[in-house]
Protein backbone atom coordinates (compact mmCIF):
# COMPACT_ATOMS: atom_id res chain seq x y z
CA UNK A 1 0.00 0.00 0.00
CA UNK A 2 1.52 3.11 -0.94
CA UNK A 3 0.69 5.20 2.12
CA UNK A 4 1.98 8.48 0.82
CA UNK A 5 0.22 8.79 -2.16
CA UNK A 6 -3.19 9.22 0.09
CA UNK A 7 -1.26 12.19 2.36
CA UNK A 8 -2.46 15.46 1.65
CA UNK A 9 0.59 18.03 0.52
CA UNK A 10 0.22 19.66 3.72
CA UNK A 11 -0.02 16.46 5.99
CA UNK A 12 3.31 15.31 3.87
CA UNK A 13 5.35 18.43 4.88
CA UNK A 14 4.45 17.57 8.26
CA UNK A 15 5.83 13.96 8.04
CA UNK A 16 8.93 15.56 6.17
CA UNK A 17 9.71 17.61 9.28
CA UNK A 18 8.63 15.51 11.89
CA UNK A 19 11.05 12.47 9.96
CA UNK A 20 13.82 15.41 9.61
CA UNK A 21 13.68 16.20 13.35
CA UNK A 22 13.81 12.74 14.13
CA UNK A 23 16.97 11.60 12.28
CA UNK A 24 18.78 14.54 13.54
CA UNK A 25 18.26 13.20 16.72
CA UNK A 26 19.11 9.85 16.06
CA UNK A 27 22.21 10.92 14.39
CA UNK A 28 23.25 12.87 17.02
CA UNK A 29 22.76 10.54 19.72
CA UNK A 30 24.50 8.35 17.96
CA UNK A 31 27.77 10.32 17.11
CA UNK A 32 27.51 12.90 20.07
CA UNK A 33 28.79 10.62 22.35
CA UNK A 34 32.17 10.56 20.07
CA UNK A 35 31.88 14.21 19.90
CA UNK A 36 31.81 15.35 23.55
CA UNK A 37 33.64 15.04 27.18
CA UNK A 38 32.81 11.53 29.13
CA UNK A 39 29.10 12.31 30.51
CA UNK A 40 30.52 10.93 34.07
CA UNK A 41 33.81 12.86 34.10
CA UNK A 42 32.91 15.50 37.43
CA UNK A 43 34.74 18.93 37.25
CA UNK A 44 34.34 20.25 41.19
CA UNK A 45 35.52 23.60 40.07
CA UNK A 46 33.11 24.23 37.01
CA UNK A 47 29.69 23.84 38.38
CA UNK A 48 27.31 25.52 37.22
CA UNK A 49 29.08 26.75 34.46
CA UNK A 50 27.43 28.80 31.77
CA UNK A 51 27.25 27.57 28.61
CA UNK A 52 30.37 28.25 26.25
CA UNK A 53 33.10 26.56 24.44
CA UNK A 54 34.13 24.46 26.89
CA UNK A 55 30.82 23.05 28.32
CA UNK A 56 27.89 24.02 25.48
CA UNK A 57 25.12 23.62 27.40
CA UNK A 58 26.85 24.79 30.42
CA UNK A 59 27.72 22.25 33.59
CA UNK A 60 25.78 20.12 36.66
CA UNK A 61 25.80 20.64 40.37
CA UNK A 62 28.47 18.36 39.81
CA UNK A 63 30.38 19.85 37.10
CA UNK A 64 29.81 17.45 34.52
CA UNK A 65 29.03 18.53 30.97
CA UNK A 66 25.42 18.64 29.96
CA UNK A 67 25.74 18.27 26.59
CA UNK A 68 27.61 15.40 26.94
CA UNK A 69 24.97 13.54 29.21
CA UNK A 70 21.98 14.91 26.53
CA UNK A 71 23.45 13.25 23.81
CA UNK A 72 24.50 10.14 25.84
CA UNK A 73 20.75 9.93 27.25
CA UNK A 74 19.26 10.28 24.49
CA UNK A 75 20.93 7.29 23.34
CA UNK A 76 20.21 5.18 25.90
CA UNK A 77 16.44 6.38 25.76
CA UNK A 78 15.92 5.67 22.26
CA UNK A 79 18.01 2.34 22.37
CA UNK A 80 15.82 1.35 25.42
CA UNK A 81 12.58 2.58 23.21
CA UNK A 82 13.58 0.76 20.42
CA UNK A 83 14.17 -2.68 22.59
CA UNK A 84 10.46 -1.78 24.14
CA UNK A 85 8.81 -1.42 20.39
CA UNK A 86 10.29 -4.10 18.71
CA UNK A 87 9.60 -6.61 22.02
CA UNK A 88 6.32 -5.37 21.79
CA UNK A 89 5.42 -5.69 18.51
CA UNK A 90 7.28 -9.03 17.97
CA UNK A 91 4.68 -10.56 21.12
CA UNK A 92 2.05 -8.69 19.99
CA UNK A 93 2.45 -9.57 16.53
CA UNK A 94 2.58 -13.51 17.15
CA UNK A 95 0.10 -13.86 20.22
CA UNK A 96 -2.65 -11.54 17.64
CA UNK A 97 -2.04 -13.87 14.29
CA UNK A 98 -2.53 -17.07 16.53
CA UNK A 99 -5.55 -15.94 17.71
CA UNK A 100 -7.21 -14.45 14.80
CA UNK A 101 -6.40 -17.79 12.98
CA UNK A 102 -7.57 -20.47 15.37
CA UNK A 103 -10.10 -18.60 16.82
CA UNK A 104 -12.40 -20.46 19.50
CA UNK A 105 -10.44 -20.75 23.31
CA UNK A 106 -7.31 -20.13 21.83
CA UNK A 107 -8.94 -16.62 20.59
CA UNK A 108 -10.87 -16.31 24.06
CA UNK A 109 -8.22 -16.68 26.09
CA UNK A 110 -5.76 -14.49 24.36
CA UNK A 111 -8.63 -11.51 24.21
CA UNK A 112 -8.81 -12.18 27.86
CA UNK A 113 -5.35 -11.75 28.92
CA UNK A 114 -5.55 -8.65 26.62
CA UNK A 115 -8.67 -7.25 28.21
CA UNK A 116 -6.56 -7.77 31.68
CA UNK A 117 -3.40 -6.13 30.58
CA UNK A 118 -4.81 -3.19 29.49
CA UNK A 119 -7.65 -2.71 31.99
CA UNK A 120 -4.54 -1.37 33.96
CA UNK A 121 -3.08 2.17 33.54
CA UNK A 122 0.11 1.19 31.55
CA UNK A 123 2.83 3.72 33.27
CA UNK A 124 1.59 2.55 36.82
CA UNK A 125 1.84 -1.54 35.74
CA UNK A 126 5.18 -0.87 34.55
CA UNK A 127 5.93 1.16 37.37
CA UNK A 128 4.32 -1.74 39.52
CA UNK A 129 6.28 -4.27 37.71
CA UNK A 130 9.68 -2.53 37.52
CA UNK A 131 9.42 -2.02 41.36
CA UNK A 132 9.19 -5.38 42.09
CA UNK A 133 11.75 -6.91 39.79
CA UNK A 134 14.01 -3.77 40.68
CA UNK A 135 15.68 -1.35 38.80
CA UNK A 136 17.83 -1.04 35.54
CA UNK A 137 17.33 -1.53 32.31
CA UNK A 138 16.29 -5.10 31.68
CA UNK A 139 13.69 -3.70 34.50
CA UNK A 140 12.28 -1.34 32.52
CA UNK A 141 12.47 -2.58 28.73
CA UNK A 142 10.31 -5.46 30.70
CA UNK A 143 7.72 -3.73 32.20
CA UNK A 144 6.95 -1.72 29.48
CA UNK A 145 7.21 -4.37 26.41
CA UNK A 146 4.54 -6.44 29.04
CA UNK A 147 3.04 -3.17 28.98
CA UNK A 148 3.32 -2.42 25.32
CA UNK A 149 1.71 -5.75 23.25
CA UNK A 150 -2.06 -6.00 23.69
CA UNK A 151 -2.55 -2.45 21.11
CA UNK A 152 -0.25 -4.14 18.24
CA UNK A 153 -2.31 -8.03 19.59
CA UNK A 154 -5.31 -6.23 18.64
CA UNK A 155 -4.72 -5.10 15.49
CA UNK A 156 -3.25 -7.79 14.37
CA UNK A 157 -6.23 -10.11 15.45
CA UNK A 158 -8.84 -7.81 13.54
CA UNK A 159 -6.89 -7.81 10.47
CA UNK A 160 -6.18 -11.65 10.32
CA UNK A 161 -9.81 -12.83 11.11
CA UNK A 162 -11.04 -10.40 8.42
CA UNK A 163 -8.75 -11.55 5.61
CA UNK A 164 -8.90 -14.93 6.70
CA UNK A 165 -12.53 -14.60 5.91
CA UNK A 166 -12.64 -13.68 2.36
CA UNK A 167 -13.30 -15.65 -0.39
CA UNK A 168 -9.58 -16.31 -1.85
CA UNK A 169 -7.73 -16.92 1.50
CA UNK A 170 -10.98 -19.67 2.18
CA UNK A 171 -10.34 -21.28 -1.37
CA UNK A 172 -6.37 -21.36 -0.45
CA UNK A 173 -7.59 -23.27 2.25
CA UNK A 174 -9.72 -25.22 1.00
CA UNK A 175 -6.54 -26.09 -2.08
CA UNK A 176 -4.62 -27.07 0.86
CA UNK A 177 -2.65 -24.45 1.15
CA UNK A 178 -0.96 -24.10 4.54
CA UNK A 179 -1.26 -22.10 7.09
CA UNK A 180 2.68 -20.55 6.90
CA UNK A 181 2.19 -19.93 3.04
CA UNK A 182 -1.21 -17.77 3.96
CA UNK A 183 -0.04 -15.77 6.23
CA UNK A 184 3.07 -14.81 4.50
CA UNK A 185 1.12 -14.06 0.99
CA UNK A 186 -2.13 -12.76 2.64
CA UNK A 187 -2.08 -11.41 6.00
CA UNK A 188 1.50 -9.87 6.38
CA UNK A 189 1.01 -7.49 3.84
CA UNK A 190 -2.41 -6.26 5.05
CA UNK A 191 -0.80 -6.08 8.73
CA UNK A 192 2.75 -4.39 8.03
CA UNK A 193 1.65 -1.01 7.16
CA UNK A 194 -0.92 -0.86 10.10
CA UNK A 195 1.81 -1.80 12.72
CA UNK A 196 4.76 0.15 11.00
CA UNK A 197 1.94 3.21 12.23
CA UNK A 198 1.15 2.04 14.95
CA UNK A 199 4.25 1.30 16.20
CA UNK A 200 5.56 4.70 15.05
CA UNK A 201 3.06 6.59 17.52
CA UNK A 202 4.32 3.86 20.08
CA UNK A 203 7.94 5.35 20.09
CA UNK A 204 6.71 8.51 21.58
CA UNK A 205 4.67 7.05 24.19
CA UNK A 206 6.84 4.48 24.96
CA UNK A 207 9.97 7.01 25.05
CA UNK A 208 7.80 9.15 27.61
CA UNK A 209 7.20 6.37 29.47
CA UNK A 210 10.72 5.43 29.64
CA UNK A 211 11.58 9.07 30.89
CA UNK A 212 8.59 9.22 33.31
CA UNK A 213 10.34 5.93 34.90
CA UNK A 214 13.84 7.73 34.92
CA UNK A 215 12.59 10.39 36.37
CA UNK A 216 10.94 8.23 39.34
CA UNK A 217 14.37 6.49 39.71
CA UNK A 218 13.29 3.25 37.84
CA UNK A 219 15.99 3.20 35.04
CA UNK A 220 19.63 3.18 34.14
CA UNK A 221 21.57 3.27 37.04
CA UNK A 222 23.63 6.43 37.83
CA UNK A 223 25.88 7.87 36.73
CA UNK A 224 24.54 6.56 33.34
CA UNK A 225 22.35 9.61 32.27
CA UNK A 226 18.79 9.46 30.40
CA UNK A 227 16.33 12.33 29.92
CA UNK A 228 13.86 10.90 32.45
CA UNK A 229 17.18 10.88 35.12
CA UNK A 230 18.57 14.53 33.84
CA UNK A 231 15.26 16.12 34.78
CA UNK A 232 15.10 14.68 38.36
CA UNK A 233 18.44 15.16 39.52
CA UNK A 234 18.59 18.64 38.10
CA UNK A 235 15.01 19.62 39.86
CA UNK A 236 16.29 21.04 42.65
CA UNK A 237 18.68 23.48 40.90
CA UNK A 238 15.81 24.96 38.39
CA UNK A 239 15.68 28.70 40.47
CA UNK A 240 20.12 28.19 39.97
CA UNK A 241 20.77 27.19 36.83
CA UNK A 242 17.14 26.64 35.03
CA UNK A 243 18.50 25.21 31.58
CA UNK A 244 20.07 21.72 33.80
CA UNK A 245 16.06 20.61 33.14
CA UNK A 246 15.14 23.15 30.12
CA UNK A 247 17.82 20.64 28.28
CA UNK A 248 16.40 17.45 28.32
CA UNK A 249 12.78 18.46 28.76
CA UNK A 250 13.00 20.04 25.87
CA UNK A 251 14.41 16.95 24.26
CA UNK A 252 11.89 14.37 25.70
CA UNK A 253 9.21 16.93 24.03
CA UNK A 254 10.47 17.60 20.76
CA UNK A 255 11.28 13.73 20.33
CA UNK A 256 7.50 12.69 21.40
CA UNK A 257 6.02 15.79 18.85
CA UNK A 258 7.91 14.53 16.38
CA UNK A 259 6.96 11.18 16.41
CA UNK A 260 3.38 12.54 16.33
CA UNK A 261 4.27 14.34 13.57
CA UNK A 262 4.97 11.62 11.26
CA UNK A 263 2.29 9.28 12.95
CA UNK A 264 -0.73 11.17 12.96
CA UNK A 265 -0.86 11.96 8.99
CA UNK A 266 -0.31 7.92 8.24
CA UNK A 267 -2.44 6.70 10.76
CA UNK A 268 -5.07 9.48 9.21
CA UNK A 269 -4.22 7.99 5.71
CA UNK A 270 -4.60 4.32 6.16
CA UNK A 271 -8.08 5.16 7.38
CA UNK A 272 -9.32 5.94 4.11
Amino acid sequence: MKVMAYIPESSRLQVATGAFILLSVALLSMIGPHLTPDPSTQNLSSVFADPSSEYLLGSDHLGRSVAARLVRGGANSLFNTLLCVIGSVLIGVFLGLFSGWYGGFIDATIMRLVDITMSFPGILLALLIAGLIGGGQIAVVGALTITGWPDYCRITRAITQNVKSRPYVEAGVLAGFSGRFILRKYIFIEILPQIAVLATLGFGRTILNISSLGFLGIGLAPPEPEWGAMIAESLPYLRQSPYLVLAPAAAVSITVFSFLLVGQPLARALKK
